[in-house]
């Protein structure tokens, strides 16, 4: 289960002359039963495709007959140590254009063109990674997607793994890409939502029941009692479902998106500053950059951040060895189904990328304009970060030793 998800607000809130400029970053939870080993990679703008693994998979190799070298560096998730025997197949990342892919689950209908009947064949484990190092816009993707044929494995085969697409570009441009019935089929969409099964088109149809829902109100919580905050909202859906789950990120993103274009009265730059013209980030404020990437965050949680433990399931345990079935009652053991693995944000217009995984509170953050893709190793030597596990790296941030005394009071002694 994933969802994926759009928002922008005012690049430089409350200027005069008005900015009109836009941030636009999107998001998305990856949410999957287990454990996966997964880390965040860096791949260089000269590096060849499709990969070499260091240990290939035989059933995989010669799936991608189409061979290029990256145009674009990017950084992304993929798959890690044992799962792939080391070659990342990636799901997830931002090129240093602006340009981003994520891949979501979509079962049971994905059937992907079958592999050997084509030319110009791309493995879908290769399709985010020929996105991400070649295109710059979702227009000039959607052109060079008519010249290849994306291919995979029939439902029957192990290494099955069905997916479906969004490409989002620094315009906030986006589109689907889903693979039915051995067909490519490729859907605009207005508002960067995804989650899963059904189909695209399916989802934008049933989000049009939810008409009457709106995000205004009468009031806030300021306003006195009887005035339910929220009133608007009644009817939407609250569970994991991924028909819901479209519906609540398609309503909830609008909201950031509804407030002035010029970002006049905005939150995060507020009032009459000191200086003119304004400073960009006024003292004291959260800036448009930091209040995108942390509503965003927060949305994608909202609409689906499932911690660990919260969804269940329930295992037949091994049959008893004395007795028979008739006369030995079934027992279960409790254990977890699919939880947010990590969490991951895409600004588009400043070219960060941040992620957060499942046992850790700290949002990290990889710049790519402070990267120089054209002398980041290649692959196998990629330099990455390990993300799922996460190794030895911090899960919460000690502020301890950053506590100031109210005047008059002893200093605080000093802590470890």
């Amino acid at each position: 289960m994933c969802t994926n998800l759009l928002i922008s607000v005012p690049s430089n809130p409350n200027q005069s002359p008005p900015d009109l400029t836009k941030t636009f970053v999107s998001a998305r939870a990856l949410e999957m039963p287990g454990v996966i080993e997964q880390s965040v990679y860096v791949m260089p703008s000269n590096q060849s495709w499709p990969l070499q693994a260091v240990n290939p998979i035989g059933a995989v190799k010669g799936w991608t007959t189409l061979q290029w070298t990256n145009r674009y560096g990017f950084v992304g998730i993929a798959p890690s140590g044992s799962n792939w025997k080391s070659l990342p197949t990636f799901n997830d990342g931002i090129n240093s254009e602006g340009l981003s892919v994520g891949g979501l689950w979509l079962a049971p209908g994905t059937e992907y063109p079958p592999v050997g009947t084509q030319g110009n064949q791309v493995s879908f484990l290769d399709f985010p990674a020929w996105i991400l190092g070649n295109f710059a816009s979702v227009e000039d993707f959607q052109a060079a997607l008519q010249t290849i044929t994306v291919v995979g494995p029939p439902k029957t085969s192990p290494l099955y793994v069905p997916l479906h697409y969004i490409v989002t570009d620094s315009t906030g441009q986006s589109v689907v890409i889903e693979f039915i019935e051995g067909q490519t089929r490729v859907h605009k969409s207005t508002n960067g939502v995804l989650t899963n099964w059904p189909t695209y088109d399916w989802h934008q149809k049933n989000v049009k029941n939810y008409y009457n829902l709106t995000l205004f109100g009468s009031g806030t919580s300021t306003s006195g009692e009887g005035n339910p905050v929220g009133g608007g909202m009644v009817g939407l859906p609250g569970d994991s479902l991924s028909t819901s789950r479209f519906v609540k990120a398609s309503l909830l993103s609008q909201g950031i998106g509804q407030l002035p274009v010029d970002g006049k009265g905005w939150l995060p730059a507020p009032g009459v500053f000191p200086t003119t013209p304004p400073p960009k980030t006024p003292p004291g404020f959260a800036g448009s950059e930091q209040t995108a990437v942390t509503v965003a965050l927060q949305l994608t949680q909202i609409c689906m951040g499932t911690p660990y433990g919260m969804l269940l399931q329930k295992v037949e345990n091994s049959p008893a060895t004395t007795g028979t079935p008739d006369t030995m009652p079934s027992s279960y053991t409790t254990t977890y189904g699919d939880y947010t693995m990590w969490t991951s944000v895409r600004d588009h217009t400043n070219r960060k990328y941040y992620f957060m995984s499942a046992f850790s509170g700290i949002l990290t953050m990889i710049d790519l304009s402070a990267l120089n893709f054209a002398t980041t190793p290649a692959y196998p030597n990629a330099a990455s970060i390990a993300i799922m596990p996460q190794g030895n790296a911090p899960w919460c941030a000690d502020a301890t030793k950053l506590l100031t005394p109210a005047t008059g009071q002893e200093p605080l002694q000093n802590v470890g």
